[in-house]
């Protein structure tokens, strides 16, 4: 029986122990993938930019 118990115990402290180092790689993937991609409020900025002001007389 407590063999049993030891085998169940190396299971769960693999599976969070894997479990936690999905997290560490996704929250790298995360930070990755935000520094990479480019800054949005440039496109946005882009009709303002290509419309003149009307000018009042």
């Amino acid at each position: 029986m407590r063999t049993i118990m030891k085998k169940l115990l190396i299971i769960f402290i693999a599976i969070f122990a894997f479990g936690s180092i999905g997290g560490v790689f996704l929250a790298g993937l995360n930070m990755y993938t935000r520094s990479t991609t480019p800054i949005e409020s440039l496109t946005s900025q882009q009709p303002e930019t290509t419309t003149a002001p009307v000018q009042q007389q």
